[in-house]
């Protein structure tokens, strides 16, 4: 089945075109450019009008820098135009569907309120889009799609995780189940999943903190795909899970168990110890062991630095900020010393280090301009 999107811009149709058919697949993913009509109920008309004929939304930001082919300026922007969407979907008034924001960067932290944010699966950023976005922006424009046509009709947890819920955290369960119990609409279910389960580390993890957890540098690594292959059964296949490729953590600590038989947790031995069981059991020789980051002292690595994307153990780390909220079955993200001393990957990984970090940070840069 073809994915239809529906993208709505203030540029010219072959304007649009040009920046969004980099995504498409023939037979998979479509996105039709239209250029944004003059009032905003012009514009939700013509959609509902179409609404059978599309999986998903694509808007941009600001829809009132150019007129239309009809010289009109749109009266409305992409956050009030998906806010009365997202209304009337609740109302059953309207088609439900994915919305994506589409959108530079300078204007997403210049015009985009955190109530606007709620509105929206996903956000790209039109400054960023190029050929290696492509790769990883259009699993997840199909997956988001097929994650809401198949919600639509299915409200059983299990079936919309694709899991033995025995398993898993019976906490994140009981919300899940009431979202799904209070009838919410399908982008309120959807956003619960993106955001708390996928987007955060923890039941699931991704392909870097997997590889943390396992003591593996991926770079240096040929045979890390062999490895990957040998946890496929613990790999997400759940609403998305298409598009974002993740692992139950539970599931992973199955497999150490019951597969590389280890006596020892693997969170309590070296990296160096955990390489050697993974390779003695799959009989591989090309995975190397992930090297410390400059200093660390530790090697009994669990998650991963913010700042140098390499594996970190928690303890020679810095509880990055903004994460004051997160439910039981997050873990927090982190910053290793070295790389909040040095202020790497500050635009893109983090920004600041939380309030309770911020004194030894300080008291840490004192030294370390002592000593150079």
């Amino acid at each position: 089945m073809e994915i239809k999107y529906l993208y709505i811009d203030d540029d010219k149709v072959h304007t649009a075109k040009s920046k969004v058919q980099g995504f498409e697949i023939e037979g998979q993913l479509c996105i039709t450019p239209y250029q944004h009509k003059g009032t905003w109920e012009e514009q939700l008309n013509f959609i509902q009008e179409n609404e059978d004929f599309l999986d998903g939304l694509i808007l941009d930001l600001r829809l009132n820098d150019f007129p239309n082919e009809e010289t009109k300026y749109a009266d409305f922007r992409g956050t009030s135009l998906a806010q009365e969407i997202r209304t009337r979907q609740k109302e059953k008034g309207f088609k439900s569907c994915p919305i994506i924001l589409f959108s530079a960067n300078d204007k997403l932290e210049q015009s985009l309120e955190n109530s606007g944010k709620d509105l929206f699966d996903i956000y790209i950023d039109k400054s960023k889009v190029g050929i290696d976005s492509f790769s990883v922006i259009t699993p997840q424009l199909i997956a988001l799609a097929e994650g809401y046509i198949y919600m639509e009709d299915n409200k059983d947890v299990s079936k919309i995780l694709q899991v033995d819920t025995d398993l898993i955290d019976e906490r994140f369960l009981s919300e899940l189940s009431h979202l799904l119990v209070d009838n919410n609409p399908t982008h309120i279910i959807s956003q619960f999943i993106l955001n708390e389960l996928i987007g955060k580390q923890g039941l699931l993890i991704d392909e870097r903190v997997l590889a943390a957890r396992l003591g593996i540098d991926i770079e240096k690594s040929e045979d890390w795909d062999k490895v990957k292959e040998a946890l496929s059964e613990s790999q997400y296949k759940g609403v998305f899970g298409e598009g974002w490729q993740r692992w139950w953590m539970p599931l992973v600590e199955n497999w150490w168990a019951k597969i590389i038989k280890a006596e020892s947790h693997m969170r309590s031995i070296s990296a160096f110890e955990r390489v050697e069981m993974i390779k003695n059991y799959l009989q591989i020789k090309s995975i190397n062991v992930a090297q410390k980051i400059e200093r660390a002292e530790s090697d009994e690595y669990w998650t991963v630095c913010k700042g140098y994307n390499r594996p970190l153990d928690p303890i020679d780390g810095l509880i990055i900020a903004g994460q004051e909220k997160l439910y039981p079955w997050q873990e927090p993200e982190y910053v290793s010393v070295d790389a909040a001393l040095k202020s790497k990957n500050k635009e893109s990984g983090w920004k600041n280090v939380a309030k309770i970090e911020e004194e030894y940070l300080a008291e840490l840069k004192r030294t370390y301009s002592k000593s150079r």
